[in-house]
């Protein structure tokens, strides 16, 4: 996840899947769909960023409860950093 900051008041979301990480478009669109669901049911504890997932080597392999779980710690944690960033500046 790359993540810069705002001034709209809400964060935006940018998804990425190559075909070099996913070869079917089954699986590419599975992905970007749990990416923008998560996203959706958390973007209220999210700052004002603009927000680029990039797709990694191996996400193919997660089935969706372990792309969902790794997704909502992705967010925690850019969340806590967003803050940090924001109180810094």
């Amino acid at each position: 996840m790359l993540a810069t900051p705002n001034e709209l008041g809400h964060p935006r979301i940018g998804v990425t899947v190559s075909k070099k990480r996913a070869k079917r478009a089954v699986d590419r669109n599975r992905i970007k769909r749990q990416i923008r669901e998560t996203f959706r049911l958390r973007q209220h504890k999210i700052p004002a960023f603009d927000i680029v997932i990039i797709a990694k080597q191996g996400i193919v392999e997660q089935d969706n409860a372990a792309l969902r779980d790794t997704l909502n710690y992705l967010w925690r944690k850019l969340a806590k950093r967003c803050e940090q960033y924001q109180s810094r500046s």
